[in-house]
């Protein structure tokens, strides 16, 4: 397996709100956001231009936290939840072209929701492994189309945030995290089941593909999941963390929580965000192994590990 590493995350997010605007754009009654409070969550963005208009800024500031030269950009891989207009396309080219990221290969996906994240990781390290391509650049962004998709996650674990990343996946050793190893299992069967009406077989296959990529990543890299020094989930409401890290066996106070309050539910970034996080204000140190579980739309899971270090 190539070894790559990630590095120089930069994000943008939409107009922050408070909770109570949702009862006011009618997205949630006011019990909805009692809940959502009681479970961590305080606030929520909301971009209201076009999606582009938040990632502008970022591939400038990626770069400029790596030092990468433009033109050592081998790759450009645009990972969003959403579709994505014709018109986001021309304006990626654009940027690129403006920055003078000329020759590096395009390319796009979305079919893992929330674990986004993790598919754009293990494409990125094909791309190392069998185009020979030593600098990719991720970019991500998701602006939810409250027509189309509740703001609300169901059960009110969470509230979406409009936001993007981007950041470097490179061969070369830098300043951030290793990315030891990546797995997922689909389960596609499981998006038929509610997680309400068809309780307990919707618990028994959640644990079940949770139990088997976590087992599958540790037959990889031989490290059990208690030997993490963190593990790092989506923004969402403390209660459902909880369940995580007692499913996994890992104690709670090893789970970063500040996201919940200060960012709610991400997309697909939360993980990424909380990753660049630890390391910036000193949460791991170099040599820490740490966790992350993607779950996207209930029937794809990643778990992944990231192991600390510096250049």
């Amino acid at each position: 397996m190539t070894a790559v590493h990630l590095s120089g995350l930069s994000r943008r997010h939409g107009r922050w709100h408070d909770l109570d605007a949702l009862v006011d754009a009618g997205a949630a009654d006011a019990g909805a956001v009692t809940r959502l409070r009681r479970g961590g969550l305080a606030r929520y963005a909301v971009h209201d231009g076009p999606a582009t208009g938040l990632y502008a800024d970022c591939l400038g500031e990626t770069l400029d936290r790596t030092g990468l030269a433009p033109s050592a950009v081998d790759g450009v891989l645009f990972f969003s939840s959403t579709f994505s207009a014709y018109e986001d396309h021309a304006d990626l080219a654009a940027l690129c072209a403006r920055f003078g990221i000329r020759d590096a290969f395009p390319l796009g996906m979305y079919l893992g929701q929330c674990t986004n994240f993790s598919s754009a990781l293990t494409v990125a390290q094909g791309l190392a492994a069998t185009q020979d391509l030593d600098n990719v650049l991720l970019i991500g962004v998701d602006v939810l189309d409250d027509r189309r998709a509740a703001r609300v996650l169901p059960g009110e674990v969470s509230v979406f945030s409009d936001t993007a990343v981007c950041c470097l996946v490179s061969r070369a050793r830098t300043d951030g995290y290793l990315v030891e190893r990546v797995e997922h299992r689909y389960r596609p069967e499981l998006h038929a089941l509610h997680p309400q009406r068809d309780l307990l077989p919707y618990i028994d296959g959640f644990t079940g593909a949770l139990a088997g990529v976590v087992e599958g990543l540790t037959k990889a890299t031989g490290r059990a999941p208690d030997a993490y020094a963190k593990l790092v989930l989506a923004n969402h409401a403390r209660p459902v963390l909880r369940n995580f890290a007692a499913t996994l066996g890992i104690p709670f106070d090893r789970v970063p929580t500040e996201g919940i309050g200060t960012l709610g539910h991400c997309f697909a970034y939360d993980q990424l965000i909380t990753l660049a996080d630890l390391a910036e204000q000193g949460g791991t140190t170099p040599g820490d192994a740490v966790l992350a579980i993607g779950v996207g739309a209930n029937y794809l899971y990643s778990a992944t590990s990231f192991v600390r270090c510096e250049a």
